[in-house]
């Protein structure tokens, strides 16, 4: 064999993978810079949604705690309510204790 024609086969498989080789590395990093710019919007927005239920709440709070220093005997009236509603049904949950004769009654 000629040894021109020799180095041209040698060679030439030696750049196809080297080509390719350099093709995948392109490809993959592409894809990392995506997948990091991806990632980062991401975060942002979560960031965003989280200072956004943030805010909310503490609104909330704040505009509950002017009602109940606007209106103290309704806000003290439906806790009262709701706690005696509360302890009836709980009450009535409860069994009542058996007597000596149903305990030992075969």
């Amino acid at each position: 064999m000629h040894p021109a024609l020799h180095t041209i086969l040698l060679d030439q498989p030696t750049t196809a993978s080297k080509d390719f080789a350099q093709q995948l590395a392109s490809t993959a990093n592409e894809a990392a810079q995506q997948v990091t710019s991806k990632t980062k919007e991401v975060t942002q927005a979560a960031k965003d949604m989280f200072q956004s239920a943030a805010t909310r709440a503490e609104d909330t709070l704040v505009q509950s705690r002017q009602y109940v220093r606007e209106n103290p005997l309704p806000v003290a009236l439906g806790a009262f309510t709701l706690g005696l509603t509360l302890g009836c049904l709980l009450g009535l949950t409860r069994h009542p204790e058996p007597t000596l004769r149903e305990r030992f009654s075969w």
